[in-house]
């Protein structure tokens, strides 16, 4: 028979590594909207016909930046915080599955 105490540490290892990846998948998932909610804020500004060609013009700059700033940055942060979430729900997934009863 297995010592209760290791079957308990082993569970709560299980439940923290549960937790963090359901945090890293939320924030990774998150991110990932949050980015793609500001580009299209700012397209949508550029749709507007009472803007100045100063207004215009910060717009479309923070949009060339915002593009930018996703591609190198952001929209790699969130396909590894997805993909480390996933993991590690996989990861727990498959030890419930083949752990001994």
């Amino acid at each position: 028979m297995s010592n209760p105490k290791i079957i308990l540490l082993q569970n709560r290892k299980i439940t923290v590594i549960f937790l963090v990846g359901a945090v890293l998948l939320t924030i990774g998932v998150a991110l990932w909207f949050y980015i793609d909610g500001i580009i299209q804020a700012h397209q949508q500004t550029l749709q507007n016909p009472n803007l100045t060609l100063q207004q215009r013009w910060a717009t479309e700059g923070s949009l060339q930046w915002w593009i930018t700033a996703k591609a190198t940055l952001y929209c790699p942060t969130a396909a590894t915080l997805i993909t480390v979430g996933l993991i590690a729900l996989l990861y727990v997934t498959l030890w419930a599955i083949v752990q001994p009863s």
